[in-house]
């Protein structure tokens, strides 16, 4: 696929602003003009409506999206060599991390590629676009990423539902390699078996790493643990090496076959409840010391904002509700439509009506740091959770 320019787009002035600031994605309504046998997909020369360069992106007119800007350099051409270096750019920043055998190696906008997501689990890449450009050049990038990282195959996750609602193809396929998708990744002290062209997302939740591991210190031998909307197991499993009896809840019969299995894997045991959560809820009464709600997207867009609200707000208050005096709740939201402040006014709320006290542990938890934040892009930074101490009010006054 070609990465010479096929033309030019002229920006209006608000368009033309936006790129020099360094945003990358670039609305039709900001767009002027298309000169030249232009086509979605195409690599572009961006112009300001003086006609002056002001980067090169890629042409889209998909849904709402002109422009994915690759550079806002008047001078920088964007081609293979431009791809590579931004992959190892990326490749570098991980290093440094020390995030192990599994990691997010692009986050999209945050990591300077507008629509593009690349996760690696030990010896597997994973490619997942949301951009045409990329999808008409997803094997230059599986080529590249074969080149850079030691990996024994790398496959496509174009199945998103963001995909859908723009009208782009659906597609899961192997696009360079060997061998089956299915791998093992190591979090901590426990394992994880993964299967990419199964699994959710890309296979399994990398977002969540750090506060997985952060809640073993909360979780001693002997506590009953309660993992909601747990898929694969993973906060479950990190309480239940540390000797946690623990129930796991989720409605799908993949997260069950799976959570059972990593179970093996550790040679722990755990009890799985194949349920809907809000029926779980309905008909357990028991009491835990850690209670954990970590459920999908509930506010998927701006229009169900309402009703995604209410239904956070009902899990919390149920959630909130099994947890014994002086244990502890985790309550996240991967919807950037709900803000921090939105879930811990939820959380308050929710303690308010339970009559409970709640203080709140080390601040505001995100997403692991191989999921970093543009602040140009704050949907780059979708993931926010809170780890509390519950004091029951009643109980302490008697």
């Amino acid at each position: 696929m070609s990465w010479i320019p096929s033309g030019e787009v002229v920006l209006l002035d608000e368009g033309a602003r936006r790129v020099k600031r360094g945003e990358k994605n670039i609305y039709k309504k900001w767009v002027s003009e298309v000169r030249g046998p232009v086509i979605s997909g195409d690599i572009v020369v961006l112009l300001d409506e003086e006609g002056a360069p002001i980067g090169e992106g890629f042409y889209e007119d998909i849904g709402a999206m002109g422009i994915r800007v690759l550079s806002n350099d008047p001078v920088e051409r964007v081609g293979l060599d431009f791809l590579k270096e931004s992959l190892e750019q990326c490749l570098e920043l991980r290093k440094r991390m020390d995030l192990g055998d599994f990691f997010r190696l692009v986050h999209s906008e945050a990591d300077g590629l507008p629509g593009l997501i690349v996760d690696v689990y030990n010896d597997l890449g994973v490619i997942t676009s949301t951009a045409l450009g990329f999808d008409r050049r997803i094997d230059d990038i599986a080529s590249l990423l074969m080149k850079i990282i030691d990996l024994r195959a790398i496959f496509l996750r174009n199945d998103t539902r963001t995909r859908r609602e723009v009208g782009l193809p659906m597609e899961r396929r192997i696009l360079v390699g060997r061998g089956d998708p299915e791998t093992e990744i190591h979090e901590g002290n426990v394992v994880f078996h993964v299967n990419v062209m199964e699994g959710q997302k890309t296979g399994f939740f990398i977002d969540q790493r750090i506060n997985r591991e952060n809640i073993e210190r909360y979780v001693s031998s002997g506590d009953k643990v309660l993992d909601l909307f747990s898929y694969t197991g993973g906060f479950g499993l990190h309480a239940a090496i540390n000797g946690a009896k623990v129930v796991m809840v989720d409605e799908s019969e993949y997260a069950e076959r799976e959570a059972i299995r990593n179970a093996e894997l550790n040679d722990v045991e755990v009890e799985f409840v194949r349920s809907r959560v809000k029926d779980f809820l309905e008909r357990d009464h028991e009491t835990y010391d850690l209670v954990v709600v970590d459920p999908p997207a509930l506010i998927p867009s701006r229009d169900l904002y309402r009703t995604g609200h209410r239904t956070y707000t009902q899990i919390n208050r149920s959630a909130l509700s099994r947890v014994r005096d002086e244990g502890f709740l985790f309550s996240s939201s991967c919807s950037m439509f709900l803000t921090e402040r939105d879930l811990k006014s939820i959380l308050l709320r929710c303690a308010h009506e339970e009559k409970a006290g709640l203080r709140f542990l080390c601040g505001v938890l995100g997403q692991s740091p191989d999921h970093p934040v543009d602040p140009l892009h704050p949907w780059t930074g979708y993931l926010k959770g809170f780890l509390v101490n519950v004091k029951s009010e009643q109980r302490s006054s008697n």
